[in-house]
């Protein structure tokens, strides 16, 4: 079991000959769509009442949406996988299940959260202010939003909240941006994207019980197969566009464990591949091309075959 401090994990990352001095989450911003969630509606009749909902929540033409989303309708009784989902949630009553993207590593294809199949039931898969908060503040360009997922014990929740506040604000001081001789742009293209390239992080704390956020919350905990067994703060840096790196819990929210992760993501970006890349993305509503603009600091690179690049990132779990 990964336990303790002390664990370095590992991280296969695959390069490209040449590596992109663009910061990783600068070009996650630029160049990495989000993949898609399946949500699958299991009701045993009305169908076309289910179309219709969906059709007026603009979900209906995945291609249209700016949500990354592929919404199906379908009997228990259609698919396997319809079946085993019907009969271990739901209780007779249609509900929505919403399924990580295949390219999830290993989550890919497993259950995020579950809903009731109305209106609003899929509106909360899809939607909620909190990722609203962290789209918003992500396309103002910062490098990166950090989620803090409270356990109710106000002396940890506290312990946690300071130590990310502090060292967020220190690396937000310490950590250098590229030049763009380095990146290798023209110096005038700084100042003409639309979103000005900075380092920057932020905070946002929630309770692990609040009823409106309960597709985050469901998917963050979802995310690692353990994280559901502690009783602690766990802290989730988001950056890119939506794109959750991994989880830091308890005595893991420590001030090297959160340097190492604000270096990864303001580091060179020296694998172009989004899928070589760890993390998983969230499922948000939010237009990001039309937040980036046309103008781009980075240049989507090719993948190659090339060996993988060892990155070792400090693991972030503490002792139970």
């Amino acid at each position: 079991m990964r336990s303790t401090l002390s664990i370095t994990a590992v991280l296969a990352i695959a390069c490209s000959a040449i590596a992109c001095q663009v910061p990783v989450f600068r070009y996650a911003f630029e160049q990495w769509n989000p993949t898609k969630y399946r949500v699958l509606v299991l009701a045993r009749d009305q169908h076309e009442q289910y179309h219709s909902m969906i059709n007026e929540l603009g979900l209906g033409n995945e291609l249209k949406t700016n949500a990354n989303v592929q919404v199906e309708v379908m009997s228990p009784e259609t698919e396997p996988i319809a079946r085993q989902l019907w009969q271990k949630y739901s209780d007779g009553a249609p509900i929505a299940v919403a399924l990580f993207p295949h390219q999830a590593g290993g989550i890919g294809g497993t259950v995020a959260h579950v809903a009731a199949a109305t209106a609003e039931g899929l509106q909360s898969i899809v939607d909620s202010k909190v990722r609203r908060e962290i789209a918003r503040r992500l396309g103002e360009g910062e490098s990166a939003v950090w989620v803090l997922l409270e356990c109710g014990e106000k002396e940890k929740d506290e312990v946690a909240r300071a130590t990310l506040q502090r060292q967020l604000a220190e690396d937000s001081r310490w950590l250098e941006l590229p030049s763009a001789e380095e990146m290798e742009i023209k110096p005038e293209v700084l100042g003409q994207v639309k979103v000005k390239l900075r380092v920057g992080f932020s905070l946002i704390a929630l309770s692990a019980n609040q009823p409106d956020e309960q597709f985050l919350i469901d998917a963050l905990l979802s995310s690692e197969e353990d994280l559901r067994d502690f009783h602690e703060p766990i802290a989730f840096p988001i950056f890119g566009r939506g794109l959750v790196l991994y989880a830091l819990v308890g005595q893991g929210i420590a001030p090297d464990t959160i340097r190492g992760a604000s270096r990864f993501i303001c580091g060179p970006c020296s694998c172009q591949v989004k899928e070589q890349n760890p993390g998983f993305d969230l499922l948000m509503l939010h237009d990001w091309d039309k937040t980036v603009g046309d103008l781009k600091i980075s240049t989507s690179q090719p993948s190659n075959n090339l060996a993988p690049k060892f990155v070792p990132i400090p693991a972030g779990k503490a002792k139970r």
